[in-house]
This record gives structure tokens, C-alpha cells and sequence, in this order.
């Protein structure tokens, strides 16, 4: 069971959740294919790897839920109605390859980046969907 599945409150639904995008493992390979002779090349994969299987990201009805790590777990939360803006960072590769970074803006100091995730436009949409104020206008 994911962390996302296991921190919703009773009636909480997700709506959305990112996928990192498959370029962090290309990246990850190729530091332990070129770097692999030495240990610097197996450290780097492994931490890599680490991240890319420990972090979730989830837009659920009420709230934007990021978690990073394994054993020294890292969540950060932002309420929906909290949050103020949603930018989308990418660059031309990942325009050509769909990959990109969110940065939300919360209320107050509130905010985050997320790490590469695959199709940030949709992503986004779902969380501006399911802003509160958003629904109201509508």
C-alpha cells in the first residue's frame, strides 16, 4: 500500500497522481554506465533509484500531498484552497519528450517544486480542477 493510500482522511478521494518522468532513470543508468568504474557511478544510481521509487506526488479532492524517502520520510501538504498559483517549468527537451517541474505556490511561504514528472500539463489541470474556488466559478 502507497503512502497516498494510506494518508487520506475517511472520504478523501485522489483525483490525480504524477508519475516521475522515465528521463531519471536514463539519467541514473548512464551515471552508473559512465561513472560505474568507479564507486561514485553505483552511488549515484542507487540514490537515484531510491528517489525514483520513494516519491509520490497526489492531488487528492481536498489537498496536494508530496513525499520524499524511504527512511527518513519527508511530506509536505498544501490545502487546495490554499493554494494561489501553478506554474509549469520546461525546458525544449521536455516539451519534446513531455516532461516537466510544478511550482505550486500556496498562501503565505507555503510552496514547492516538484521533481521531473511526466505530462505536468495534465497534472496540472487536475489540481486546478479540483481548486475549490476554481469549481465555484464554473
Amino acid at each position: 500500500m502507497s503512502y497516498m493510500n494510506k494518508a487520506l482522511a475517511p472520504g478523501e478521494v485522489i483525483r490525480a497522481q504524477a508519475r516521475l518522468h522515465w528521463v531519471l532513470w536514463l539519467r541514473a543508468w548512464a551515471a552508473l554506465i559512465v561513472l560505474g568504474i568507479v564507486i561514485i557511478g553505483i552511488v549515484i544510481f542507487v540514490r537515484q533509484a531510491i528517489f525514483n521509487l520513494t516519491t509520490e506526488i497526489a492531488a487528492t479532492d481536498r489537498r496536494l500531498i508530496r513525499k520524499l524517502g524511504f527512511l527518513e520520510r519527508r511530506v509536505m501538504d498544501i490545502g487546495l484552497e490554499n493554494i494561489e498559483s501553478v506554474n509549469i517549468d520546461q525546458d525544449f527537451w521536455g516539451t519534446i519528450f513531455g516532461y516537466g517541474r510544478l511550482s505550486i505556490h500556496g498562501t503565505g511561504d507555503q510552496s514547492f517544486i516538484t521533481p521531473l514528472i511526466a505530462d505536468p500539463v495534465t497534472f496540472r489541470r487536475e489540481i486546478e480542477a479540483a481548486m475549490p474556488e476554481r469549481n465555484k466559478k464554473d
